[in-house]
């Protein structure tokens, strides 16, 4: 089985001669078997500037100046792709603590088909959510490569939770009106943070239009 998991209790020695530098970071690698071990291990470092770190890990005494992310692993390729990886599992937790508090762990009845449905509405739920983050997150890149937008007039909800998004979306003013038999929603002129919203939404159209219909 392949896996890897973050170490902060030992101090492997890794070979000077073997840092590389791969994008903002250095890495190294050493096999190494730390006391009452069964057996050596290989161990995978990413090396950043302090400045850059989390002051909270535990540093190295012969390189001051740096902080550590050391892993144990049996897999082959290179550190830095080592690392990538268990960073990407790192961020699977992440949604799937987001996905608890969201209410996935709210189980309604003791009955499962009750259960069932519901955890099928939640994660129906959160799933839009996530998609909408994705896509404001692309509307937000699209306004960077043409016209700047400011700050101000920006929904910025892809750097949140889905709850602080929420909440965000929530306190941009707004009142639902009927007309041509039609609810329409409009939209504060006075709010800064309208704006940004009805850029989304029209960007939202646009890939609409532009994409076909599921069969």
């Amino acid at each position: 089985m392949n896996d890897v998991f973050g170490n902060k209790q030992c101090e492997p020695p890794f070979a000077k001669s073997k840092w590389y530098r791969h994008g903002e970071y250095d890495y190294n690698e050493c096999i190494y078997q730390p006391t009452k071990w069964e057996e050596s291990c290989r161990f995978v470092v990413m090396r950043i500037r302090q400045e850059k770190a989390d002051q909270k890990q535990l540093n190295l005494p012969e390189c001051e100046g740096y902080v550590y992310r050391i892993f144990v692993t049996n897999l082959t390729e290179r550190p830095h792709i080592v690392i990538a990886n268990y960073n990407r599992r790192a961020g699977v937790e992440n949604l799937i603590g987001e996905a608890q508090r969201e209410g996935i762990l709210a189980v309604p009845s003791r009955n499962f088909q009750s259960n069932h449905a519901f955890f099928q509405i939640v994660m129906l739920a959160y799933n839009l959510w996530r998609w909408m983050k994705l896509l404001a997150g692309h509307c937000e890149q699209k306004q960077r490569r043409g016209l700047e937008v400011a700050e101000s007039k920006k929904i910025t909800i892809p750097d949140h939770t889905i709850r602080i998004a929420r909440l965000k979306l929530l306190y941009v003013a707004a009142k639902i009106q009927y007309h041509g038999r039609r609810d329409v929603v409009k939209y504060s002129l006075h709010d800064a943070r309208a704006e940004g919203l009805i850029e989304f939404l029209k960007y939202l159209d646009k890939r609409r239009k532009v994409l076909p219909l599921a069969a």
